[in-house]
């Protein structure tokens, strides 16, 4: 009978691994919309998975077979050996041929990564922008600027820039980048600067400023695994912009930036944003990165300054570098983000002076963004170059404003 029993232990095994598997599923499902945190979990969830959908319960779903697909789909991701699954098959097509398993990650030369929306944006350049939109789009601008310097607040726009036009000799070799080969995706930004200009508004073009400098230093201003600037692109554009902030009548509320910086080798949070949405097992996160210090931090403030971010989320570093100033200031943060059901929504975040970390999250109702603007001692709205003049939050600001009392 023992025999017996241990011959058919491996049946037995495998029985009971697969009725786990089926009443852990059960069990998932069954809690996933109401109950979340009772889920059962792997040791490592995935980054950047859109949410599952509720599967739509109707005769026409039913009769289409949408119901059963959204069930089935469902189903495999509530299951724990899902992110074991997804992470190995990511791992094997990126070691063994260096594939991204995300749809959204593109592996280039020196194994830089690259947020796909930055490539087909850049490789697409080369038709100007409509003239009408662009004296709409600056006007607005330029009218933000007006009642914020008439009300005593300093104010900045900022373009921030894209990795893939920041350095593009990291592309894919043999990528198809028709702009990258008619040489036209250098002037894209021209029109804007001079639009700007024409009326006088304050502005900070990060791309030229960054292009500039990133020949000064041994490491790169974009780490190899993130989407977004690391910390030293960030203070290098912070420094100019509290010299922007300071030209003004009342000055830079945060005082002007100095600082120095050291070489590190482990990334950490956005130096490795795209790195982890490879849901790799072992992830090669030992590449340069940068420690920002300012100089000169803590100086005599009679308060903490509050400063007014209204943009996207590269502000994340220029927050986290606005800690070194001799003023650390309250940042009250307004950003579109990738939510997670792949669209963007608009948070708020609220970080308090030396606060480094996400800060408090409040809710993102744009009523309340008039009143943000007048507690500000400074307002910086920022537009990324790949979607300069297309995004929601210059009319949100201009909403604002012309409401504010």
């Amino acid at each position: 009978m023992t025999r017996r029993l241990l011959e058919r232990l491996p049946i037995f095994a495998c029985a009971g691994f697969f009725g786990f598997l089926f009443l852990a599923n059960i069990w998932n499902f069954a809690v996933e919309r109401d109950w979340p945190k009772l889920r059962i979990r792997s040791a490592q969830p995935l980054n950047g998975v859109v949410a599952s959908q509720p599967a739509p319960w109707t005769l026409n779903a039913f009769l289409s077979g949408e119901t059963q697909r959204a069930v089935s789909m469902n189903l495999g991701r509530t299951s724990p050996v899902f992110p074991i699954s997804v992470q190995a098959k990511n791992q094997f097509l990126y070691s063994l041929f260096r594939v991204s398993g995300a749809g959204n990650v593109v592996i280039g030369q020196n194994g830089q990564l690259f947020d796909q929306v930055y490539v087909d944006e850049y490789c697409a350049r080369g038709t100007p922008p409509d003239s009408a939109s662009l004296n709409r789009w600056a006007d607005s601008i330029a009218e933000i600027a007006t009642v914020a310097q008439t009300r005593g607040k300093g104010f900045v726009y900022l373009v921030s820039p894209s990795k893939a036009a920041h350095a593009p000799q990291y592309l894919p070799a043999g990528l198809a980048c028709p702009a990258l080969a008619r040489g036209l995706t250098q002037d894209k930004l021209t029109p804007f600067r001079a639009a700007l200009e024409q009326r006088g508004a304050p502005y900070l073009d990060s791309t030229q400023l960054l292009g500039a400098e990133k020949g000064n230093y041994p490491i790169d201003l974009f780490s190899r695994g993130g989407a977004h600037w690391n910390l030293l692109g960030a203070a290098l554009t912070l420094r100019d912009m509290t010299r922007i902030f300071d030209s003004a009548p009342g000055g830079s509320p945060v005082g002007r930036l100095n600082f120095d910086w050291r070489e590190d080798d482990v990334a950490k949070g956005t130096d490795r944003d795209l790195l982890d949405l490879l849901n790799l097992y072992w992830p090669d996160d030992h590449y340069p990165t940068a420690v920002v210090e300012g100089r000169g931090k803590g100086g005599a403030c009679p308060r903490a300054p509050r400063i007014l971010m209204v943009g996207d989320s590269f502000m994340r570093q220029l927050i986290v570098v606005s800690a070194q100033t001799p003023c650390p200031p309250t940042i009250d943060y307004w950003f579109y983000m990738r939510d997670d059901r792949g669209g963007f929504t608009l948070a708020r975040f609220v970080t308090q002076p030396g606060e480094i970390g996400n800060g408090a999250r409040l809710p993102a109702d744009l009523a309340q963004l008039p009143q943000s603007f007048m507690q500000a001692d400074a307002v910086l709205l920022e537009e990324n170059e790949h979607n300069i003049g297309q995004t929601k939050q210059v009319d949100n600001l201009l909403e604002a404003i012309r409401t504010a009392k």
